[in-house]
């Protein structure tokens, strides 16, 4: 077994995980598609409103919609059947903290080194004074993903607020017998079902009453009845999965306008990305299963999907600074110059994502893998 698929089986919970590789290229698709999406609005900023790519790629951002599937699903996948317990419980949790905080102190802490040298401040205080926030109020919020009023100090971060929110509700329902699990999930839907109806939240999660009732929440929940009916049906439903979620998703794209803020719009990419992207990732993975897809997915896509996290976190940061190193030193006006910032841009958030994973991230994983082995010992299925 390769380094690559050592590590992959030892941070994901098995060897049953370890080969989905199809779930590493739909998470390298989704980080690539969130980054042209800002690819877009930074080539339109810096190239005097003249970009190559149209505002269709501000589709890419429902690359978040497609983590959070992929999040529920995972979770599901590799813990659902784990033995109910603290010790459970208490490894679960402390392999998402060390998986998810590390990474996000590296890059929003170089965001806030940014800010400081720039506007004097390790925060935007523009924002902050429109907001009426303190700045150290905001910042310590940012680094521990606590929701308040301003996006965190990294703005993607907002999307890792949701992810922690599941990750603790999930290691709460550890807790339970795993016969429990399932309607403890249909009544967390319910839950939020009835907040979507009576329109308790806003444009984004800006306290936890927000957060606990926010309709994105259903993406994990969407990911997560993907794992139980492919686990229960062993992937019977593939072709129609596939053909349904790709019309689903076709329609998503022609119907969704993410130029456009509206309120409900947290309510809308909900339900038109994530019912598409459950049945896709669950037609992907049983085509993984029963066949061979796994084995004709390009490596290079599998190994960007390694790095997913690391280039979802980075590549706003890159993108930005290459626009602010190129633009105003060697471009002239026109479509070469454009083509040469997109290569360039691409490029580097590729090559920051893979040094990011194979210089920090890797290294924290593996230790912390040893550390939760230590402390919590091995959690075995029920």
């Amino acid at each position: 077994m390769n380094f690559i698929a050592k590590f992959r089986q030892e941070h994901t919970g098995g060897p049953r995980l370890h080969q989905l590789t199809s779930i590493q290229a739909l998470r390298a698709l989704a980080a690539l598609a969130v980054m042209l999406a800002h690819l877009y609005g930074v080539e339109n900023k810096h190239s005097g409103g003249t970009p190559i790519l149209s505002d269709a790629m501000l589709s890419g951002v429902s690359g978040v919609d497609l983590f959070f599937v992929i999040s529920g699903f995972i979770m599901v996948w590799s813990a659902g059947d784990l033995e109910p317990g603290l010790r459970t419980s208490g490894k679960f949790m402390f392999a998402r903290i060390m998986r998810i905080y590390p990474v996000w102190w590296l890059f929003a802490g170089a965001m806030s080194i940014y800010l400081l040298i720039s506007y004097g401040a390790p925060w935007d205080t523009d924002a902050l004074e429109k907001l009426n926030v303190g700045g150290w109020q905001h910042w310590a919020n940012s680094m521990l993903l606590i929701p308040h009023e301003a996006l965190p100090v990294l703005q993607v971060g907002w999307t890792l607020i949701h992810e922690m929110y599941f990750y603790v509700v999930f290691a709460a329902l550890l807790l339970l017998p795993s016969a429990y699990r399932m309607p403890a999930f249909i009544l967390w839907a319910v839950v939020i079902l009835i907040s979507v109806g009576f329109q308790l939240t806003g444009f984004y999660a800006d306290s936890f009453f927000s957060l606990i009732l926010f309709p994105m929440t259903l993406e994990f929940l969407f990911g997560a009845a993907a794992a139980w009916i492919l686990k229960a049906r062993n992937g019977q439903f593939r072709w129609p999965a596939l053909i349904l979620g790709a019309a689903w998703l076709l329609g998503a794209a022609v119907s969704v306008n993410f130029s456009v803020a509206l309120a409900s719009a947290p309510t809308i990419r909900t339900f038109a990305y994530g019912p598409a992207f459950a049945l896709l990732v669950y037609a992907a993975v049983a085509f993984e299963q029963n066949g061979r897809l796994g084995e004709v997915i390009p490596q290079w896509l599998v190994r960007v999907g390694d790095w997913s996290y690391s280039l979802y976190l980075c590549h706003l940061l890159v993108i930005s600074a290459v626009a602010r190193l190129f633009y105003p030193r060697f471009a002239s006006g026109g479509i070469v110059d454009n083509l040469i910032f997109l290569g360039l841009a691409t490029g580097a958030a590729i090559l920051v994502s893979a040094l990011s994973f194979y210089l920090f991230e890797r290294t924290v994983l593996l230790a912390s893998r040893r550390a939760r082995n230590a402390w919590f010992g091995p959690a075995s299925p029920k």
